[in-house]
């Protein structure tokens, strides 16, 4: 299992509340270049995430709360609630 992996466990953990800087938030807080948030909502796709950036260096690398509550996510995260494998970070 890869070490920045969101599915750990039986469970994809996502992050309880967005964190103070997540680039989903008004404002462009991490000085991202214009389109770069919708570039990679576009990268994840179906079936990917974009993972939390505060907690990139964690075993448990949980999905960013933003991206999750982003248009419900993806197939992927809409998957993760209907099979009740969501574990809140």
């Amino acid at each position: 299992m890869s070490k920045h992996s969101v599915y750990v466990d039986g469970k994809v953990h996502v992050r309880r509340a967005m964190c103070p800087t997540c680039i989903f938030r008004p404002g462009n807080l991490m000085h991202l270049q214009e389109g770069r948030v919708e570039d990679m909502v576009e990268g994840a796709g179906d079936f990917g995430c974009i993972p939390c950036h505060e907690h990139l260096d964690d075993t448990t690398n949980p999905v960013c709360r933003g991206f999750f509550d982003h248009g419900g996510g993806n197939i992927a995260m809409r998957l993760a609630q209907a099979m009740e494998v969501v574990a809140w970070a």
